[in-house]
């Protein structure tokens, strides 16, 4: 038996048309342009909370090693008045006062006096793994704020020390947007 189908009338084939899978292209197109730019801006916020982490762990970091030299802190040692506020990051301290973690043997370490403890403080915070190479441009000041006298005067043994860490990022127009973290803490007294 051979059943044949009735040849289709051209008005009966339905389909779609050029114009309309254009229009469906265009509209997941916008769709996906839409997400892609949600993703960037998503990046770009990790980016900025993991940076702006760093900063903190670096503040707290500081704060701690000032507590631990309170003798240095009150000589004034920390302040960017008598500190090199534009630390070489290629030439350490010339008195290593600590370890590195994985130092095997404390060959090279000294035993430091209160000022030399606090440049070495001062460099591994700004430059051994710190501010200046986990931040992109990342600075550093550090102010005595209250009893603060002169360069080469003590701080007060109570006084607030502010912490300012700042560093750049790009916004989604690729602007240089200059990112801060300032912390004051009171190390404490001899």
């Amino acid at each position: 038996m051979n059943y044949r189908h009735p040849p289709l009338a051209r008005s009966s084939c339905k389909g779609m048309t050029m114009i309309e899978v254009l229009v469906a292209a265009v509209i997941i197109g916008v769709g996906l342009l839409g997400v892609a730019s949600l993703q960037v801006t998503a990046l770009q916020g990790a980016s900025n909370a993991e940076y702006r982490s760093r900063a903190t762990d670096l503040i707290a970091s500081l704060a701690d090693r000032m507590r631990a030299n309170l003798d240095g802190v009150d000589i004034n040692s920390y302040s960017d008045a008598t500190a090199n506020t534009a630390a070489d990051c290629a030439n350490p301290p010339a008195t290593i006062c600590a370890m590195t973690p994985n130092a095997t043997n404390t060959s090279g370490v000294t035993q430091c006096d209160p000022a030399e403890m606090a440049a070495f403080d001062l460099w591994e915070v700004r430059c051994s793994n710190g501010v200046q190479n986990s931040l992109p441009r990342g600075l550093m000041s550090i102010a005595c704020t209250e009893g603060a006298a002169p360069p080469g005067d003590t701080c007060a043994p109570l006084s607030p020390m502010v912490i300012t860490i700042t560093w750049q990022v790009q916004d989604s127009a690729a602007t240089p947007v200059t990112e801060t973290v300032v912390a004051t803490i009171i190390p404490g007294a001899p």
